[in-house]
């Protein structure tokens, strides 16, 4: 993971994935959050990536509090160990992530 990364552009990519995979376009991107499997690939990826400013992520979407993060991060860590389906978008989307530059 690099160091100086701007956290826009990277949530910028998370979201442009997610969107893509879900067939969403930008504008219906709150619809992330209603997929069970996006929306736990979601918070796991901003984590990763240090996109949890709660800043941007109200910019996208206003109902997002910081206690709402740290629970839907929780449950996404948990779920990560138990789904393998979460497991292969996890690590499939970061690879996406890291070679789009």
């Amino acid at each position: 993971m690099k160091y100086f990364r701007n956290k826009e552009e990277v949530y910028t990519k998370i979201i442009k994935i997610l969107c893509e995979y879900k067939g969403f376009s930008r504008k219906d991107m709150f619809k992330i959050l209603k997929n069970e499997s996006c929306r736990y690939l979601f918070f796991l990826l901003i984590k990763k990536y240090e996109c949890c400013d709660m800043e941007l992520l109200k910019k996208d979407f206003p109902s997002v509090n910081s206690k709402n993060v740290k629970r839907n991060i929780k449950r996404a860590e948990e779920k990560l160990l138990l789904d393998k389906k979460i497991r292969e978008m996890y690590f499939e989307a970061e690879d996406i992530i890291n070679k789009v530059k």
